[in-house]
């Protein structure tokens, strides 16, 4: 083989470092360990979008991670910490209109007992989600230090109908406006600023925080990054407070001091890449912007040059022509000026900034071309000289996807040097995806570190700027353009099982035109016959080798004219021992060395081939941050379901150990039946119902029922206040119409894989068709967006498929939301509505997931009525705009159980908890079913007091429409009144006289009352009263101001006070609401 003579900046002893084989799963390279608990101030090898997740999970009592985020690759590692038990409480959420309710619903209960998250609720989501959640961010309450809600925005967004990725802030044009007063915008750029800024977010206790990052670019690169100093920040009175003790201002200006043109942008990748360039473009700055809310007009004023004469502010918007959030703030601040400079709006669509982010010559144009530049600046200057580009092209179903990583690690920990790893998913150019990795090598004291690896190795540049590039799948030599981004000169590597002629041969006509034009060194290695001559075809033993193949063909190329086959063997057994898979590792070296051949490519196409038509090749196109495909089937992955006969069932009862199904007769009392509900992970119960007795006149138009269930010898136990998750079923009829519907015979069997961490790994479950539907599979439940997307892989129809994938990417928000809001629509009407759509029977269980269990408060006392559990029930049922009738499917379910009917259950710990002491003052407020805690409430103090145990005041508030028709539990009440139990009742019916009364009236009558008992006016444990509210969430403002009339009138509180009070008291969990 012949050397090409490539040079490198670094010498190959100082440049190879331990470099285990990873597998392809890992978000970090070795050497970090990254937990919500991970030392700050530590040097990780990580990216900071992770980093930013172990911020979140470590400063967070909640995380809710809606789906637009998760798609983009944010909330993984924070569900996973939640789990284990190590970070913040983790909840998944759909985006839709309002979605910001559940956090005001959230915060406004106030029942932190994570005392270092001091009641911060935290969301991941994206500019596109912000905008969902904006109009209902109203209702928070104002920030404090033991409750307020920082949001983590991913900039991130799909384009339609291309669905490619773009990195632009235009949905932050319609949200921004609409904030309310006490929140602080701010936006990061590169990775480390990502993690600061990050942490400085909970460092602000007056302010709710939004902290929008680059997920498009920076954030995802895995790089050498510091976690944040967290120990050392101390309490900040405001966000630019907040951001200065992290080393950082409201605005950052870069360029010339005396600019003439200034070009004022959102921090971004935007902003990153107008920074470098007005390195090198005369006579302009970039003044780019951190703190969006609160607007400081002086600090922009302090960076703004003197001697500008014309500011040009780059607004990202949804449509051509219209205003961003910018250009008003910088207009406003100008126009004050004694000699004002000229301000031009410059609106770019997130098609415009993906094309900018492609291709930076086109940026630096439209800079020359705006600043009426006379110079010319050539791309490669923002670049240092000394930065190596690598780029790798690989699909899933090579076993190389993991060699980019570990060539990176080969630089990472090196003194001196920086590497840096950026991954990016092609969905849709070919079946199973496409990968394209960067990675970078340079000086740690580059001067493009803060460039994002998508800049410096950009999709769209004409010139090519790669150094080396790795072809990991032959295949896509016929197919893609992976040679466009080479530079003259530069090493192509080919892992492939044809010759080198072979190789030359199969260069599609446009790829060979480039090798031949930029003079490129092509070398191929067969490594997956190099790796069996060594192992044989142990699959295990051939990946391993076939990676430490590929590192070394690299590290071969890479050293150039100056690596000898005795240096290549010293270097490989630093990295990898003396053995690798059993294999001695001076004779792998030996077979790489021998093993890579250098490509012939002829001076001019063939002379048969210059008149033959020409096929376009493929560009990659990012429009994926992760792919499954690229995820390999590990311990803890599961198996597929599959449709299966009789046989199937016989074999897993008889051969029970085998298929890992226990026996039952093994199984005391207190164990979980394994024939129950195996799927999920809750410890569950069969209980029988055994009363469901309906409480308002069958003339009434709402539905409120009594459950009582039979839980003798279950082993059910629950306490007061805990709620009881029932695990429905599907309606009979319906699930039959399905099937017919469908073509599915309700009697095949189906064998679904049962999740290894909960039954324990290889654990499945068999069962009919029609049970599946009937008990397992949400076939009516809402599908969620990404379902839309997953299902247009199976369209046969063209334009159901287009449809679907338009619905299920950012531009068909509106689409999915009338959809999943106004129509309803159920997984199976989708199915209906794209009929070409039809996967089969074990891929649909998994596209469509289970039923997920519905909670209920319990409205009993096991104390008072020994084995059985009661609830308060109302059906949940509606009409669409099409006239098509709607029905809850739980209440349903629940509404036509009959006594003797079985039914599985499960129990979840609630925030309604009695106050330690029996004599402390209770004061309930339910509305509708939020009675239902308060019945178990009653019941315990009446419990008690039959056991001679004194109790303290017990105060009632209770609100529905018609006390003839919703006086619930009503003759209860009366007895319990005439007994002393309840020691006061406020009892509103709204629409029982001419003006409206609720329970919020009844308070405002008994303030003299609630401040005695909350204001501690009361001696002893009657001062120490505790208030509940249960039932919608909106009454909560005016509750709260009826609690705060009464401090204040009767309390001697001033408002503050008052407030701050309730605060305490929220905090001590004696003022708790569970609403919904």
């Amino acid at each position: 083989m012949s050397q090409t003579g490539a040079t490198t900046p670094f010498s190959t002893s100082s440049t190879l470092t331990n470099s285990p084989i990873l597998k392809e799963k890992e978000t970090q390279l070795p050497g970090s360990y990254l937990s919500p608990s991970t030392p700050p101030g530590a040097g990780l090898i990580a990216s900071a979008s992770a980093i930013l997740e172990s911020v979140v999970s470590r400063n967070s009592e909640v995380v809710f991670g809606y789906d637009t985020a998760q798609q983009f690759g944010i909330g993984s590692l924070t569900k996973e910490w939640s789990k284990n038990g190590s970070g913040a409480t983790y909840v998944e959420m759909q985006n839709r209109s309002g979605a910001g309710l559940t956090l005001a619903g959230r915060l406004g209960q106030g029942t932190s007992s994570k005392k270092d998250a001091s009641g911060v609720l935290s969301a991941y989501t994206t500019p596109e989600g912000l905008g969902q959640m904006a109009p209902s961010l109203a209702s928070l309450p104002p920030a404090s230090h033991s409750g307020r809600v920082v949001l983590q925005v991913a900039a991130i967004s799909a384009l339609e109908p291309s669905l490619t990725l773009t990195p632009s802030l235009a949905p932050l044009s319609t949200s921004i406006p609409i904030l309310p007063e006490g929140f602080a915008v701010v936006l990061s750029s590169s990775a480390q600023e990502t993690a600061d800024l990050a942490a400085a977010s909970y460092n602000v206790p007056g302010s709710h925080i939004i902290h929008i990052f680059d997920q498009y670019a920076a954030a995802r690169e895995v790089r050498q990054i510091s976690y944040p100093g967290i120990n050392s920040l101390s309490p900040a009175g405001n966000v630019e407070q907040a951001l200065l003790q992290v080393g950082y201002s409201p605005f950052d200006y870069r360029g010339s001091a005396t600019a003439k043109t200034v070009f004022v942008v959102l921090k971004g990748l935007l902003s990153s890449v107008l920074e470098a360039i007005a390195d090198h473009v005369p006579e302009i700055g970039v003044v780019s912007v951190r703190v969006l809310r609160p607007w400081n007009a002086e600090k922009f004023l302090q960076v703004l040059p003197k001697t500008v004469s014309s500011v040009q502010v780059i607004d990202e918007v949804l449509q051509e022509g219209a205003t961003g959030v910018l250009y008003e703030d910088v207009l406003g601040t100008i126009f004050a000026l004694p000699a004002a400079p000229s301000v031009h709006k410059r609106s770019f669509t997130p098609t415009k900034i993906l094309e900018l982010a492609s291709r930076p010559s086109e940026l630096i144009s439209l800079v020359e071309t705006l600043s009426k530049s006379a110079s010319t600046t050539p791309v490669q200057s923002l670049y240092p000289t000394n930065l190596k580009k690598l780029l790798f092209y690989g699909t899933s179903s090579t076993p190389l996807t993991s060699l980019p990583t570990v060539v990176a690690q080969s630089f990472v920990n090196t003194p001196g040097l920086a590497a840096r790893l950026s991954t990016d998913f092609d969905a849709f150019s070919k079946a199973g995806g496409l990968s394209v990795s960067r990675v970078l090598i340079s000086s740690e004291d580059a001067v493009a570190q803060n460039l994002p690896t998508k800049v410096i190795l950009p999709d769209q540049e004409v010139e090519g700027t790669a150094d080396f590039t790795a072809v990991l799948d032959q295949a896509l030599l016929k197919t893609h353009d992976v040679l466009h981004n080479a530079k003259p000169k530069s090493l192509v590597l080919v892992f492939s099982q044809w010759t080198p002629e072979e190789v030359a041969a199969n260069l599609a006509t446009p790829s060979a035109e480039i090798a031949r034009e930029r003079g490129l060194a092509i070398y191929t290695l067969n490594s997956k016959a190099v790796a069996e001559s060594l192992v044989g075809t142990d699959p295990e033993h051939k990946l391993v080798v076939e990676n430490v193949l590929g590192h070394l063909a690299f590290l071969r190329l890479y050293a150039g004219a100056s690596c000898t086959e005795a240096k290549l063997t010293k270097t490989a057994n630093a990295l990898f021992g003396d053995e690798v898979a059993g294999i001695e590792i001076t004779k792998v070296a030996s077979r790489l060395w021998s093993g890579i051949f250098q490509v012939p490519i002829s001076a001019a196409a063939p002379a048969d081939l210059k008149d033959a038509p020409v096929k376009a090749l493929k560009s990659f196109e990012f429009n994926a941050v992760e792919l499954e495909s690229f995820r390999g089937l590990e311990a803890g992955d599961q198996e597929s379901a599959a449709l299966g006969s009789w046989r199937d069932a016989a074999k897993n009862i008889l051969f029970r150990e085998a298929y890992r199904l226990p026996r039952q007769d093994t199984l005391d009392t207190t164990q979980q039946n394994p024939s129950l509900r195996p799927d999920l992970e809750e410890r569950t119960f069969l209980v029988t119902c055994s009363v469901n007795r309906r409480l308002t006149p069958l003339s009434y138009d709402r539905n409120v029922f009594h459950l009582e269930f039979d839980t003798a010898g279950t082993g059910l136990k629950y306490a007061i206040g805990e709620a009881l998750g029932v695990h429905g079923w599907n309606d009979e009829d319906e699930v039959k119409d399905f099937c017919s519907w469908y073509g599915l015979d309700p009697s095949s069997v189906v064998t679904l894989s049962v999740p290894s961490a909960n039954r324990g790994p290889g654990y499945r479950q068999t069962r009919t068709v029609f049970q599946a539907l009937q008990q397992q599979v949400d076939i009516f439940g809402r599908p969620p967006k990404s379902f839309y997307a997953a299902l247009a892989d199976h369209a046969k129809s063209k334009e159901h498929r287009l449809a679907l994938r338009f619905i299920g990417a950012a531009e068909g928000s509106s689409t999915f939301k009338k959809l999943s809001e106004v129509d309803t629509v159920t997984f199976a009407d989708v199915l209906k509505m794209y009929d070409s759509c039809r996967p089969d029977f074990a891929t649909l269980c998994e596209l469509v997931g289970d039923i997920a269990p519905r909670h209920y408060s319990i409205a009993s006392s096991q104390a008072a009525v020994g084995d059985r559990v009661d609830l308060l029930v109302v059906t949940v049922d509606w009409v669409t705009p099409s006239g098509s009738p709607r029905f809850g499917q739980c209440t349903r379910y629940l509404a036509a159980l009959k006594p003797g009917q079985k039914v599985t259950v499960s129990i979840k710990p609630s925030v309604m908890k009695l106050p330690p002491d029996n004599m402390q003052p209770i004061i309930m407020a339910g509305l509708g079913t939020g009675a239902a805690p308060f019945r178990a409430f009653i019941q315990h103090r009446a419990w008690l007091k039959s056991q001679n145990i004194p109790i303290g005041p017990l105060v009632y508030y209770f609100g529905s429409r018609h006390r003839s028709q919703e006086y619930l539990y009503g003759e209860e009440l009366e007895a319990y009144l005439a007994e002393g139990i309840i020691t006061h009742a406020g009892f509103a019916f709204s629409r029982d006289q001419k003006q409206k009364i609720y329970i919020q009236n009844k308070m405002l009558e008994d303030g003299e009352m609630l401040a005695s008992m909350l204001g501690g006016k009361a001696e002893g444990a009657l001062g120490k009263g505790v208030f509940y509210l249960c039932g919608p969430t909106w009454p909560v403002p005016d509750v709260y101001e009826a609690l705060i009339g009464a401090l204040t009138q009767y309390a001697g509180f001033t408002r503050e006070a008052a407030a701050e009070y309730i605060e305490e008291l929220k905090e001590d969990e004696r003022y708790v609401l569970e609403v919904y």
